[in-house]
């Protein structure tokens, strides 16, 4: 998608905005879990959707922030995971290969940590919501 590359290739973010659209935050919250009863506690999409704006180099500082503040709850973790393959699919849709690729990597990380290193209830939680 060509108007993806001008986005990256110093386009302002208000200008970007303005062009095509905001962040797709909307369709993170239609896909978060009825059973849940929640709304998403974080704005990990709309963070990443910014990021996507300026670059690779910007979305792994951004999950890197993301994850070393909040690995150890795993409430947010589970919706940074949540929010990694919910990008993962959406610039597949867009036939963005680097994006995809490093979405799926940062995604990987996140997931095996939280597999590594939650217990009990808070695997269960985890299991529960993205299952």
């Amino acid at each position: 998608m060509a108007n993806l590359v001008k986005r990256r290739e110093g386009m302002s973010l208000m200008k970007a905005m303005a062009m095509y659209g905001t962040p797709d935050k909307k369709r993170f919250e239609c896909s978060y879990p009825e059973r849940q009863k929640e709304r998403p506690r974080s704005t990990f999409y709309a963070d990443f959707s910014v990021a996507d704006v300026y670059g690779a180099k910007a979305v792994r500082d951004t999950y890197i922030s993301a994850f070393t503040s909040w690995k150890s709850n795993y409430k947010m973790l589970t919706e940074l995971v949540m929010a990694l393959n919910h990008k993962i699919w959406y610039w597949h849709e867009y036939a963005d290969e680097e994006y995809t690729e490093l979405y799926d990597r940062l995604w990987r990380e996140a997931d095996a940590w939280a597999m590594d290193n939650l217990k009990g209830e808070e695997l269960a939680y985890f299991y529960q919501v993205l299952d």
